[in-house]
């Protein structure tokens, strides 16, 4: 079998999400192709997970006036209708009409190139330009092609969602949050099958750590991007409310964004000193290793500007995998993984006080926040496993023959 992935940028090192299922695809027998809309991208590190992608990453041009006129002359109705349909559902989104009509080029050559390399089907990876370009290169009559929605590529604007999602041949989210809220704001979508498989971890391949938290000392570990959405501002007055009850605490955040420097302002200003400490963007085995000796995971996440929010934060799943007490805030589909009190704690989102006596609660019973933990590992195996949702995703892909080959 061969599959034709489309993604936004390659390599992102916030997307291990993505990565770890096109490993697995390949461990499979599977052959990927995956195409960026970016240039590639030199600067950013690819985990070692995901190093066998970096030779199947195809960097196509954003000028090709060869596939252009020949996609124009093929399908030239459809394509045209096409276009006009996105320019109408774009109206009110000036600059994403505008970087929409700048793909149509690598769209189509995405679409030749995929067909001429053998691919059967393409698949984009999340509802914005990927499943742009998929929808634009069917439309010039290339392959068949599923969307899987996430979180910001759904919940900022629903414009062109109805064609993008109504001509797939498949959709998927990763929850049931985000098939719901389809079928809410989508009225297109309202009658059509939206399978919902969630983002995964190898579990199988993460030892669970059996050990209560620590509280001498008590390490508190945030990993993910520094923007508004997660929630990090919050996290900092929370420290700033509990710490004088923990004892000896750090917390280490990992990761990199827009917001670094004023959170690292912030988080000097109120005091916190070397107790809160930034490490930046880390390989993925040093964030591993800061799994493993968390006493607890929190992920603060809100909903920012624009609607911005997360689906799941696949930090918690790893975390859960880990077999660490998780903290996170009750929006969109986290409740789908953490329920309160039975597989982690949820407070409600931008609420320092909250999050501030759900870290003390861990700290003063550790051995009922490993419980949870447990309970949270056990979860994931379910309905978060690697293994079983990449079945589901290439069924979904390929049909009930594909778990046969």
């Amino acid at each position: 079998m061969k599959l034709a992935v489309v993604v936004t940028e390659f390599p992102k090192s916030t997307e291990t999400f993505i990565y770890r299922d096109l490993v697995k695809f390949l461990e499979t027998g599977v052959d990927v192709r995956l195409y960026h809309l970016t240039p590639f991208r030199r600067g950013q590190t690819l985990h070692g997970f995901a190093a066998p992608l970096k030779d199947r990453a195809v960097d196509l041009s954003f000028w090709q006036p060869g596939p252009s006129l020949r996609g124009l002359l093929r399908h030239p109705r459809a394509l045209a209708c096409g276009i006009a349909r996105m320019l109408w559902a774009y109206r009110r989104h000036p600059k994403l009409a505008a970087k929409s009509l700048a793909l149509l080029p690598k769209a189509l050559a995405i679409a030749e190139h995929a067909r001429a390399a053998g691919a059967t089907h393409v698949h984009a990876e999340f509802a914005g330009h990927p499943a742009t370009a998929a929808w634009l290169g069917q439309r010039a009559g290339g392959l068949p092609y599923s969307v899987s929605c996430r979180a910001h590529d759904i919940f900022r604007t629903q414009a062109l969602l109805a064609e993008k999602l109504g001509e797939a041949a498949a959709i998927r989210t990763v929850s049931d949050f985000g098939r719901n809220f389809l079928r809410e704001k989508v009225p297109a979508l309202a009658g059509r099958k939206i399978d919902v498989i969630h983002s995964s971890v190898d579990v199988g391949r993460i030892a669970p750590v059996d050990a209560a938290p620590s509280t001498a000392p008590f390490r508190i570990l945030y990993v993910g991007a520094l923007e508004p959405k997660k929630g990090v501002s919050h996290l900092l007055d929370a420290l700033v409310l509990a710490g004088p009850q923990l004892g000896d605490w750090t917390c280490d955040l990992i990761g990199h964004g827009p917001d670094a420097q004023s959170l690292q302002a912030r988080a000097y200003a109120l005091g916190l000193g070397e107790r809160a400490r930034f490490l930046g963007m880390q390989p993925f085995e040093t964030v591993a290793e800061a799994y493993r000796t968390a006493s607890v995971c929190v992920a603060p996440s809100v909903i920012g500007p624009n609607g911005r929010q997360e689906g799941i934060p696949n930090v918690m799943i790893e975390a859960l995998a880990y077999q660490r007490p998780a903290i996170t805030t009750a929006i969109s589909g986290i409740p789908e993984l953490i329920r309160d009190g039975d597989t982690g704690l949820l407070i409600p989102p931008g609420d320092p006080a909250a999050l501030s006596q759900a870290l003390l609660r861990v700290h003063a019973d550790p051995q009922a926040a490993l419980a949870m933990a447990k309970r949270g590992r056990a979860h994931v195996e379910r309905e978060f496993d690697l293994a079983a949702n990449t079945r589901r995703q290439l069924d979904l892909f390929f049909g009930s023959a594909a778990s046969a080959q």
